[in-house]
C-alpha cells in the first residue's frame, strides 16, 4: 500500500493549510533485519505489529532480534511547500528510520513516541520508508530486565503528518507542542499559562497565536490572542469558578484549542483536553484531591491485551477501564513503562488517578540488574523521562511520576542517578509529585523523590510479620516523607481449589489468593497514611521468566484472568470494599466438586446483611464485617447437588456444589483440566 500525499494536499488546501494526520496502517513489508539475500523472504503485515505474539506462548523464551519494516510513500508535485513529519507512537525498542535508504533518525526506548521531519528526504513520486527495529538484549537501552516481556515491533500507530511552512511543532519530544500549566487552581478561580512551541520557517512577522479554553459544550470559557514573538509562546488564561476534574465523582475536562494565524488565516491548529484540579499527599493522612481526602486504592496494570502483547489495542483498553471502574478503584498504577496516550485518556475520562511509570525497571528478586552505571543507559533513561512527561503533560489523571521500579544496591549504586532524574522531572513539571517503587534496601531510597512506594508480598513470598507492622515501620523510617504500598498480592488459578492449603509452585489455589488479600486489606483499610494501595496485579500477564502455576510464561497474580473472562474471588472481595454499586458474591463458587459435607459459606458484599439459602431452604442471616465479608459457619451439604443462594434485598447470587463424600479427596478440584481455559 502507498500513502499518497497528493490526496492530502487537496485536503490541506481546503482546510486553510492546517495540518493533516493520516495513519500508515496496512501494506507494510516485513522481513529479518540481517537477511542479506537480494530477495529475502518477506511478509505483508499491518501496523501495529510484533513478531512475538505467538512464540511467547511456546515456552519460556521468545525472539529478541532485529527486523525491517518498509512502506511506500508517494509525493506529488502539488505537495511542494508542505512540510512532512513522521510520528511513531512507539517502536520497541530501538528504531533506525530511513527514507530512500538514507537515515533520517534514530530512537531508543520502546514505550515513548518520537517524531522526525522528512520533508527534505522525500523525492517527487515514489519513496521508500524503511524502519529497522530491534528488541535485542543490550545494556544502553531501558529496561534492562523485568518480570514482563519486551515485545519487538512497531507496537503503536505510525502517523504521517503534513503542515504548512509554519506550524505548532510536532518535534518537541513528540508532544502536542501545547502545555497547559496550572499555576493556581481552586474552586473559586484558575490561573493557567498555555505554553506553545512553534516551528517557523518564514519568521514571526504577521503571525498571531490564539488560545481558547472551551467547555464540554464548546463554549469559550477563557481566551487570549497576541502577536508571535518567538518559537516559545506563553499566554495567560483566567477562569472564575472552574468546574474541577474531581476524580470519579466528576471527571470534567476542558478543551484547549491553539491556533497559529498568518496573514489573517489559520495555518495550524492543535486541540488538547485537560482537567483542572489540585492534589497533595500528607504523611499522616494520605492523598488529597481538590482539598478532600481520597483513599487511593486500585490495581497495577500492564498495557497488554489478550494475545496482543504490547500492541495498542483500544478495545482492550476500554474493556479494562470498565472492569477496573466497576471494581471501585480510585487509582491505577501503570507498570513498568510509559503507556499509550489512548490508555491515559481512558482514565482521564473515568476520573481514576494515575501513577505513571518510567521504563527504568529492576529485576525484583532476579539476577539481572535494572541499572548499571553506564553513561549511554543514563542518557537513554533521561531522554525517555523527558518524552514521558512532555507527551502526557496535560493529562488530569496523572498525578504521580514514578522514576523506577525495584532497583537495588546489589549492583551499581543507583541513588545518585535517581536524584538527577528527580531533579529533571521537577524542572519539566512543577505541578506533579514524584515517587519510586522499591522492594528491598529499606534504608537507602528515602527522600530521593517526593513520595515513596513499597512492593511487599506478605502472606505470599514473606511468611513472617504483616503488612500493617511493616508500613508502620516504613512510615517511621521515612518521616516526614509519605509512604505508600504499590504492590501486594498472591497468585491464583480459578481452576484450582482447596480450603486451608497453601499454594505450591504448580498449584495456585484461588482460596489461598483470597486469604492473602483479606489478611492484607484488614491491616490496610484503616491506615490512611498509606497514601496508595495498589494490588499486584489487575490481570494475569505473560512473563517469559515464569515457570509456575497453570502455564509456563505466565504471572498469574492477577485478580482477573489474562483473557478477562473470569474475575477471581479477590476481585469481588475488593469490589465489596470499594464499590458504591450494590455487590453480592459467594466465594469459592467455582469450587463445585466437594468431598467435605460440612463447610463454611463466605459471601462478599457491600450490603449490611444477607440471607443464606440451601436447596431453597433458609439457613441463616448474617451481618457484614468491617471488610465486606459475611461468613456462615458449619453449613451441612447433602449428598449430590446443592444449590447455594444468598440474598440481600433484590441482590442474589447462586451456585451449585456437588458433594461426593465417598470420592477420593484431591489436592485440587480440577487438576484434570490442565491448561484448558487457563490462558
Amino acid at each position: 500500500m502507498t500513502v499518497a500525499l497528493m490526496a492530502l494536499a487537496g485536503a490541506a488546501t481546503a482546510m486553510g493549510s492546517v495540518r493533516t494526520d493520516q495513519l500508515i496502517t496496512d501494506g507494510w513489508t516485513f522481513y529479518p533485519g540481517y537477511d542479506v539475500r537480494k530477495t529475502p523472504e518477506t511478509q505483508t503485515v499491518s501496523v501495529p505489529h510484533s513478531w512475538n505474539l505467538t512464540d511467547v506462548f511456546s515456552g519460556l523464551r521468545y525472539e529478541r532480534n532485529t527486523f525491517v519494516y518498509e512502506h511506500a510513500i508517494h509525493r506529488d508535485a502539488a505537495m511542494r511547500g508542505r512540510r512532512v513529519f513522521l510520528r511513531f507512537d512507539a517502536v520497541n525498542a530501538v528504531a533506525d528510520v530511513a527514507v530512500n535508504q538514507q537515515t533520517v533518525g534514530r530512537h531508543a526506548g520502546g514505550y515513548t513516541a518520537f517524531s522526525m521531519e522528512i520533508t527534505q528526504a522525500l523525492n517527487d513520486g515514489q519513496n521508500k520508508l524503511s524502519v529497522m527495529v530491534s528488541n535485542a538484549y543490550r545494556t544502553d537501552v531501558a529496561p534492562l530486565s523485568g518480570d514482563f516481556n519486551i515485545y519487538g515491533g512497531i507496537t503503536r500507530p505510525v502517523h504521517l503528518i503534513t503542515t504548512g511552512p509554519d506550524c505548532i511543532s510536532p518535534l518537541d519530544h513528540a508532544s502536542s507542542g501545547v502545555y497547559v500549566h496550572q499555576d493556581r487552581v481552586s474552586a473559586e478561580a484558575a490561573d493557567l499559562t498555555v505554553e506553545t512551541v512553534l516551528s517557523l520557517t518564514t519568521g514571526t512577522a504577521g503571525k498571531q497565536l490564539r488560545v481558547a479554553l472551551l467547555d464540554s459544550d464548546g463554549t469559550v470559557a477563557a481566551s487570549a490572542e497576541g502577536p508571535v514573538t518567538g518559537e516559545n509562546m506563553r499566554q495567560a488564561l483566567h477562569i472564575s469558578h472552574p468546574r474541577l476534574w474531581n476524580g470519579r465523582q466528576d471527571p470534567y475536562q476542558y478543551t484547549v484549542r491553539v491556533e497559529l494565524i498568518s496573514g489573517g488565516e489559520v495555518v495550524d491548529r492543535v486541540e488538547e483536553q485537560t482537567g483542572l484540579r489540585w492534589f497533595s499527599v500528607d504523611a499522616d493522612r494520605g492523598f488529597f484531591l481538590n482539598g478532600r481526602h481520597l483513599d487511593l486504592h486500585g490495581v497495577c496494570r500492564h498495557e497488554e491485551g489478550y494475545r496482543t502483547g504490547g500492541l495498542l489495542n483500544e478495545q482492550a483498553i476500554e474493556e479494562d477501564g470498565q472492569i477496573i471502574e466497576e471494581m471501585g478503584a480510585t487509582g491505577v498504577r501503570f507498570v513498568h513503562y510509559p503507556h499509550s496516550r489512548q490508555d491515559v485518556w481512558q482514565y482521564d475520562k473515568r476520573g481514576i488517578v494515575l501513577w505513571y511509570e518510567l521504563n527504568l525497571a529492576g529485576p525484583g528478586g532476579y539476577l539481572m540488574p535494572g541499572y548499571v552505571k553506564n553513561a549511554d543507559l543514563e542518557a537513554n533513561v533521561m531522554q525517555n523521562l523527558e518524552e514521558m512527561i512532555k507527551q502526557n503533560y496535560n493529562s488530569p489523571a496523572i498525578c504521580i511520576w514514578s522514576l523506577c521500579n525495584e532497583l537495588s544496591f546489589k549492583y551499581d549504586e543507583p541513588a545518585t542517578f535517581l536524584r538527577r532524574l528527580n531533579a529533571r522531572a521537577k524542572e519539566l513539571d512543577r505541578q506533579r509529585l514524584t515517587t519510586l517503587a522499591i522492594c528491598y534496601d529499606q534504608d537507602k531510597f528515602q527522600h530521593i523523590t517526593d513520595l515513596i512506594g513499597w512492593n511487599k508480598y506478605f502472606g505470599w513470598y514473606l511468611s513472617k510479620g504483616g503488612i500493617g507492622e511493616f508500613m508502620d515501620e516504613a512510615k517511621a523510617l521515612s518521616a516526614p516523607q509519605p509512604v505508600g504500598l504499590c504492590e501486594y498480592g498472591a497468585a491464583a488459578s480459578p481452576f484450582k481449589h482447596a480450603f486451608g492449603r497453601r499454594s505450591t509452585n504448580r498449584l495456585h489455589y484461588e482460596e489461598d489468593q483470597t486469604r492473602v488479600h483479606e489478611d492484607n486489606w484488614i491491616q490496610l483499610y484503616n491506615r490512611p497514611f498509606v497514601w496508595c494501595k495498589f494490588i499486584w496485579q489487575y490481570n494475569d500477564n505473560p512473563s517469559s521468566i515464569r515457570d509456575e502455576g497453570d502455564a509456563k510464561g505466565m504471572n498469574d497474580k492477577g485478580i482477573v484472568t489474562y483473557d478477562r473472562k473470569i474475575r477471581k474471588d479477590a476481585y469481588y472481595f475488593y469490589q465489596a470494599n470499594w464499590s458504591s454499586v450494590p455487590v453480592i458474591r459467594i466465594a469459592s463458587s467455582r469450587y463445585t466438586d466437594r468431598t467435605e459435607a460440612v463447610t463454611d459459606v463466605k459471601v462478599f458484599t457491600n450490603q449490611p446483611s444477607a440471607t443464606l439459602y440451601l436447596n431453597g431452604k433458609r439457613v441463616a442471616k448474617g451481618r457484614r464485617d468491617e471488610i465486606g465479608r459475611i461468613v456462615f459457619k458449619g453449613v451441612k451439604l447433602q449428598e449430590g447437588d446443592n444449590k447455594v443462594t444468598v440474598r440481600a434485598g433484590r441482590l442474589t447470587d447462586s451456585c451449585t456444589w456437588n458433594l461426593r463424600s465417598g470420592a477420593k479427596k484431591e489436592d485440587s478440584q480440577e487438576q484434570r483440566q490442565g491448561l484448558d481455559g487457563a490462558v
